[in-house]
């Protein structure tokens, strides 16, 4: 498989604070877990090639962890304006995060990314499921109600992950969506591994925001 056969696709995760983002990235991406994750600050990037054998196909998959407190909201639209993917996190044993999932993340994707976004849903912590507060039959439900994608996954035990991105390959490789997701990779530029000034001041957040971003990023650092 040469380089350029290597389709690179844009795929952002979304939800709320500590629902296990970054989590699943690193078991993704490094088939690692820890339980000392810092909170992501604006967003931090990672990439892995998955080769599709039935579709003789090797995607690199460039991910985005976006920060899931309000006040970095208005800057993670500069992360899924222009995405092939967007995967929605929700803790299975926190009800406010499937609702925010519902309420805000949901509406967010569809409003700001392009029409024919892949969209998926990790009910993450399964592990955890005697704590549960949202059913897997609650979520499938919405998952079918918006056409998304759906699997229930646990960073730490690190289930369900590759299924999710195996279904997601599954969709995006379809004949009738290849080619779209091809020519948007010819447009695609890729961004910056970390946000940079001019897209971070022609952010729609406005100037006390953006002081107090400033603050967090002095004081921490996205793994």
């Amino acid at each position: 498989m040469t380089e350029e056969a290597i389709l690179p696709l844009k795929c952002v995760l979304l939800g709320e604070t500590a629902v296990g983002k970054t989590a699943l990235i690193s078991r993704f991406v490094e088939n690692k877990f820890s339980k000392d994750f810092v909170s992501t600050l604006v967003g931090c990037y990672s990439s892995k090639d998955i080769f599709y054998p039935k579709f003789n196909r090797n995607v690199k998959y460039e991910i985005w962890d976006t920060a899931g407190q309000e006040k970095f909201r208005s800057i993670n639209k500069i992360f899924y304006q222009d995405t092939s993917i967007a995967i929605l996190v929700f803790d299975i044993t926190r009800k406010d995060t499937f609702q925010a999932l519902k309420e805000y993340w949901y509406t967010e994707v569809r409003d700001n990314s392009p029409k024919d976004v892949i969209i998926a849903i990790a009910a993450n912590k399964n592990d955890l499921y005697e704590y549960e507060e949202v059913t897997d039959e609650e979520a499938k439900e919405f998952a079918k109600s918006i056409n998304a994608i759906y699997h229930q996954t646990s960073a730490s035990k690190g289930t369900g992950i590759n299924e999710l991105f195996e279904s997601i390959g599954s969709e995006l490789l379809r004949p009738e969506n290849i080619q779209e997701f091809v020519r948007k990779t010819t447009t695609y530029k890729k961004m910056p591994v970390r946000l940079n000034s001019e897209s971070f001041n022609n952010s729609k957040t406005n100037n006390e925001e953006k002081s107090e971003v400033r603050k967090d990023i002095k004081k921490n650092c996205c793994k």
